[in-house]
């Protein structure tokens, strides 16, 4: 017998064994454990992290009908809601082909190929933006059990939540009731303003003096922890001066001009634009461009247990005045140009709570005009979230991927062209003539 042969025979197959066992090992790995890593620019193929908070936060499953045809739309679906998955597998799709049940389709009012029907216990809702922000807006609303109030004073000649004009609020309103909110008015002749049934009460633009009875009854209403967001315009603070103050707020005089702004928006100086913030608050992971026209400088200055904190604020360059922009845009004569805070919001202790106030020195950003712009629409919700103490909900991403398109310069497009179409045949025509040249001389 060749011992040797037979050695090495035995040696291959323990090895081919060994190999067949790692093999099954790592496929039995495979199948328990996973990981995945995102390595794309802003991570957009997981879920940021205010939507995780979110899902974590659901204690049952959630069913998702998508109302789907066609393949591609399907797939997209999937890894949409593979994101969330991948959180909480306790999250189902089930794809439903709506010309197949025209019936249901009908039943459920749904309005477009890949509408889905988001069911969480026993509460349901349609989520018609297909995106990070649209499904986890949904899961927000749904998962919210308790009443969340916004209360609009009315009685002043207050902009209101059923105002359709360009001037009102209806847009934002519709947009605070869609994420779970419960939009109401109140008068403050005709109603007692209390924290525990009006919720976060509003103060929009009023153009009607507040009486002295009425700022006793808004003063009772902060005294006795009540949430609050005060919106005003330039040169009408209607009597709350005396209320604004005890929170360490003052309107200045005229209104805010930042030349700055006119470089983002192209419009006046006076209409400010936004695209910096300090990370914290209802601001906070806020990145898009805010935009207030004809806004007005508040002045912040402590109180007792509460300190007012600027979230909003214009560039370096900016100035007030009361007189209207005319010719060469300069500041008035003794006037240095500085920072200038139009959005304050500040918290203080209330009984073992946090209350929790904003007051910012233009109204329109939120109007029907206007709430469409940059980011004022977030900006609005972020207010309104964070009053309401859903710090959560703040800043629910709509994330975008920054690589899509390529854009080039002129003499980039030039350089491309003339090195694609000249240097590289050259160089091409040049590589078989030297090859050709070397076999030549063999």
């Amino acid at each position: 017998m060749n011992w040797d042969r037979i050695v090495a025979g035995g040696g291959r197959g323990l090895f081919v064994v060994l190999w067949l066992v790692v093999a099954a090992l790592a496929l039995y790995a495979a199948a328990r454990f996973h990981y995945v890593a995102d390595w794309t620019v802003n991570g957009r193929n997981s879920l940021s992290r205010p939507s995780v908070r979110i899902v974590k936060s659901l204690h049952a499953p959630v069913d998702i009908r998508a109302f789907a045809r066609g393949a591609q739309i399907r797939q997209g679906l999937r890894a949409l809601l593979a994101k969330y998955q991948r959180v909480d597998s306790a999250i189902h799709l089930k794809f439903v082909n709506p010309d197949k049940h025209p019936a249901l389709v009908r039943r459920l009012d749904i309005g477009f190929n890949g509408e889905l029907e988001v069911r969480y216990e026993d509460r349901r809702a349609l989520v018609s933006s297909l995106s990070e922000s649209g499904i986890t807006n949904a899961l927000a609303r749904l998962e919210r059990t308790g009443i969340r109030r916004l209360t609009f004073l009315t009685g002043n000649k207050e902009r209101g939540a059923q105002d359709r004009s360009g001037l009102g609020l209806s847009s934002w309103a519709r947009q605070l009731r869609s994420r779970g909110f419960t939009v109401t008015s109140a008068n403050i002749s005709a109603q007692a303003l209390s924290p525990q049934t009006m919720g976060v009460l509003i103060i929009a633009d009023p153009r009607v003096r507040f009486l002295a009875g009425e700022i006793k009854t808004l003063e009772g209403f902060v005294k006795a922890g009540g949430s609050l967001l005060v919106m005003l315009e330039p040169g009408h603070t209607e009597g709350l001066s005396p209320l604004l103050a005890r929170q360490g707020v003052r309107m200045r005089k005229g209104y805010a001009v930042d030349p700055n702004s006119s470089l983002l928006t192209g419009a006046s100086p006076d209409f400010i634009a936004i695209r910096h913030y300090p990370n914290l608050g209802p601001v906070r992971g806020m990145h898009l461009v805010t935009v207030f026209p004809t806004a007005a400088a508040l002045a912040l200055t402590p109180v007792q247990d509460r300190t007012p904190i600027p979230i909003l604020a214009t560039g370096t360059d900016a100035w007030t005045q009361e007189a209207r922009l005319k010719g060469l845009v300069v500041p008035p004569p003794g006037t240095t140009p500085s920072v200038l805070t139009i959005g304050a919001a500040f918290e203080a202790p209330y009984k073992g709570k946090t209350q929790r106030l904003a007051v910012v020195g233009d109204s329109d950003f939120a109007a029907n005009s206007y709430i469409g712009e940059g980011g004022n629409l977030a900006l609005a919700m972020n207010l309104a979230n964070w009053l309401a103490h859903d710090d959560a909900f703040i800043n629910l991403p709509n994330r975008a991927s920054p690589d899509l398109t390529l854009t080039l310069t002129s003499a980039e497009e030039d350089v491309i062209a003339f090195g694609f179409l000249l240097v590289l045949p050259l160089l091409l025509l040049a590589s078989a003539v030297a090859v050709w040249w070397r076999r030549r001389r063999l």
